[in-house]
């Protein structure tokens, strides 16, 4: 197998560090079987455990951190460029195509979701802190799975606490509901438990708040879509450490604050695929399910996608597949009621014992287009008939990047493409980038490069500030 395939240490290191805990140990290899690397991190709750330097720097200078206004794209967490995971913020301003330094968080996070608490606040709760020490396809975490959450204030650009949850977690969802509350589900916890456990932030209150029963299963690198109804719907997922996914869902109430098993399960099993709500259109209300990796001790890579249909609860696999296998992508609404789907890792991966025994694959430099329409998938660019792909269009491959649709200033409509891990060429190492992107729909699509982050981010968080 080593004669054939090949990978690279770092891209190993921080796919270890972020998502080997959950036997999805390779899903962002460039290709090959993964060597073992070590790597040595402190380990804090805090934000010495993420870019010392960088915050130094900031210290030194007795800088005070930027304030973004509605529109910019508040981007948080992750790891960096050396495999660690990161304190600092910044935000991306549509009016001069750059990204610029803000306030930095007291806690370290890779491999957490952000949600809207209000017009100018954003919460981060749990996620990863420290690094992970890899050798012989063994990994041991430097650091720990917090519990503790904290609030960004755009009006301050500062951080500040935001209470505990009741079991630490990273790889988990949140998503914001309609009632200004936060439903925080899933993950792994500090002892390698994959949870099928869920909580309820309370911003009036400062305290989360357990749902009162458990999801139909343990879940980690799942997907949840709020509904038009305002449930939420809780899909597939990652079930332990040995490579195991589920094609069950869940359906979350909060009027009862209660998980129902839903009516009927995916057709496929998935875990770090995505899920898109049509808001409007000829599909309004529906969820558009895709890619993702699923199977039992063996992540097979998958290209089909599925409709879920609240009304009925069921859902259906679509006769149209995407053009090449995608997960770890990121998938976008845009204005014109399409889904932009893009990067990703396009690959199989192997595990056994909870431990990674190979992977093979590449990384993905291209995006495609779901038009709910005509229910097919367009390759941005063009397909290439010779490599059965679609042909390059964003500057670079990536995978476990971030997607954002800017709605105001001089780019409206397009979308902001950021970090991840790859490279130039999909087929070669993979690293983790600084580097940014811009999608514009117009005329087919196309992407064009705009300013870098000032920090590699991979597993990092954007979102849209109101």
């Amino acid at each position: 197998m080593h004669k054939h395939l090949n990978i690279s240490r770092r891209w190993a290191r921080i796919v270890l560090e972020a998502l080997s805990v959950a036997g999805l140990i390779g899903l962002l290899a460039a290709s090959g079987c993964i060597n073992g690397e070590s790597v040595d991190s402190p380990s804090q709750d805090s934000a010495t455990g993420a870019t010392t330097s960088h915050i130094r720097k900031i210290a030194n200078q007795n800088l005070k951190p930027a304030i973004p206004v509605a529109g910019d794209v508040l981007i948080a967490g992750g790891a960096d460029a050396s495999n660690q995971s990161i304190a600092d913020a910044e935000f991306f301003d549509p009016s001069l195509g750059q990204f610029v330094a803000t306030g930095i968080a007291a806690s370290s996070r890779a491999g957490i979701s952000a949600a809207p608490l209000s017009p100018t606040q954003v919460l981060f709760a749990g996620g990863f802190s420290g690094r992970a020490t890899i050798k012989n396809f063994s990994l041991n975490l430097d650091g720990r799975v917090l519990s503790s959450a904290e609030s960004f204030d755009e009006t301050t650009g500062a951080f500040s606490p935001a209470g505990t949850m009741g079991t630490p977690r990273m790889g988990y969802t949140a998503t914001e509901l309609n009632n200004g509350k936060v439903l925080v589900a899933g993950g792994l916890d500090n002892r390698g438990n994959v949870l099928d456990t869920a909580e309820v932030y309370d911003p009036a209150a400062r305290k989360f708040v357990a749902v009162a029963n458990t999801m139909s299963d343990r879940r980690m690198f799942q997907s949840a879509t709020l509904l038009l109804s305002g449930k939420v719907l809780l899909a597939g997922g990652a079930t332990d450490m040995s490579g195991d996914t589920t094609n069950s869902a869940d359906i979350y109430d909060p009027a009862s604050n209660s998980l129902t098993p839903a009516a009927f399960p995916m057709d496929h099993q998935r875990a770090a695929h995505t899920a898109t709500l049509f808001t409007g259109g000829p599909m309004a209300g529906k969820v558009l399910i895709a890619g993702g990796v699923g199977g039992s001790s063996f992540f097979f890579k998958d290209s089909s996608a599925e409709l879920y249909d609240p009304a009925s609860q069921q859902f259906t696999l679509l006769s149209s597949f995407m053009n090449e296998p995608r997960s770890m992508h990121s998938a976008t609404l845009l204005d014109d009621g399409d889904v932009l789907l893009a990067g990703g890792f396009s690959g199989t991966v192997a595990v056994t014992g909870g431990m990674l025994s190979g992977a093979s694959g590449l990384i993905s430099n291209s995006a495609e287009t779901f038009d709910p329409n005509t229910g097919d998938f367009t390759c941005v660019g063009g397909f290439n008939t010779e490599t059965l792909r679609c042909n390059q269009s964003m500057s670079v491959a990536r995978a476990a990047h971030t997607a954002t649709l800017l709605a105001t200033g001089p780019r409206p409509h397009r979308v902001l493409v950021a970090g991840g891990i790859g490279a130039a060429d999909p087929a070669a190492h993979g690293i983790e980038l600084s580097s940014a992107e811009l999608f514009n729909p117009a005329a087919g699509g196309s992407f064009s490069a705009t300013g870098a982050m000032s920090v590699a981010r991979a597993l990092h968080t954007a979102t849209l500030l109101h």
